[in-house]
């Protein structure tokens, strides 16, 4: 048996043995739990006003007053009537009620004649509004494709000669260009210039010119091509400019399936009457086509 020589170390020694014998009546050691710290809920503030608000609609149908069935004379509290109003205006079917409101003021309709009035009779003459002058749309003053017909024809008889440069039928012959501006003079067109390459340009600065050149300048020349165009032609003749030639479309006939045009061709062709200032049938493959435009100023009926 081992011996403590001092009083500490005796102490120590029970101090262990009491620790140890603790430790054994209690057993193997059990796993102690984790406590956890408690969740808070984050505070989160909800917007209210019109984001929560709902909006509900009520109707209610409110029945109107009840109507008395009868006016009795006798009854010592009849209904009254509007302020001014006599008894006799009463009557037995009710009080005087205001009239209804009118959305406009009341005009005075005559019936026209044949017409049935109110009373049963037919109306008699009435007057009733007609179109102002103004509200007519007006019919178009000025020369006419018809009087441009006539004009040609007039000068075509007249069995002038193709004169190169002559600008007077009185000196016996007028070259194209001049026919065309001689023509037009004659019809109310004014500042129709002399030349065929002016009177294209003419046309080109008033947007009433429509080009045709080129491998199909024929075909669309014909589908495009109204009584009254001028029709331009290049390369007739060297004049340095791009269009040497003008005549005027007079139409077409589907009787003999051609097409015609009335002006002043050259010395050795003449048109329909024999003359170089003439009607002549169009010929869409002879000299090269350029372009076709509307008269200024003329109307096309």
């Amino acid at each position: 048996m081992r011996s403590f020589s001092s009083p500490m170390a005796l102490s120590t020694a029970l101090l262990l043995a009491t620790g140890l014998t603790s430790i054994l009546e209690a057993g193997p050691a059990t796993r102690r739990e984790r406590s956890f710290r408690p969740v808070v809920p984050i505070k989160q503030t909800v917007r209210g006003g019109m984001d929560q608000m709902r909006s509900q609609t009520v109707r209610l149908t409110i029945p109107p007053p009840p109507l008395p069935n009868s006016l009795d004379e006798s009854s010592s509290n009849p209904p009254s009537a509007l302020p001014g109003a006599s008894k006799s205006e009463v009557g037995a079917a009710g009080p005087v009620l205001p009239p209804e409101p009118m959305t406009s003021a009341p005009t005075d309709i005559v019936p026209a004649a044949g017409e049935p009035k109110d009373d049963g009779t037919i109306g008699g003459t009435a007057t009733r509004p007609e179109l102002s002058v103004e509200a007519v749309k007006e019919k178009k003053s000025g020369p006419t494709l018809t009087q441009l017909r006539e004009e040609a024809h007039a000068l075509a008889g007249k069995k002038l000669s193709y004169v190169f440069g002559a600008d007077d039928p009185d000196t016996g012959g007028l070259d194209c260009s001049s026919t065309v501006q001689f023509l037009l003079n004659r019809i109310g067109i004014e500042d129709v210039p002399r030349t065929s390459y002016d009177q294209y340009y003419w046309l080109k600065r008033k947007n009433l010119l429509d080009d045709v050149y080129g491998k199909t300048a024929s075909s669309k020349l014909l589908k495009k091509l109204s009584p009254g165009d001028l029709i331009f032609w290049g390369g007739t003749w060297k004049s340095g400019h791009r269009v040497s030639h003008v005549m005027l479309y007079m139409g077409y006939d589907p009787a003999n399936d051609k097409h015609y045009v009335f002006g002043a061709r050259s010395k050795s062709t003449t048109g329909l009457t024999g003359a170089g200032v003439d009607i002549f049938e169009l010929d869409t493959e002879r000299g090269r086509l350029v372009a076709h435009g509307k008269v200024p100023g003329l109307i096309y009926e």
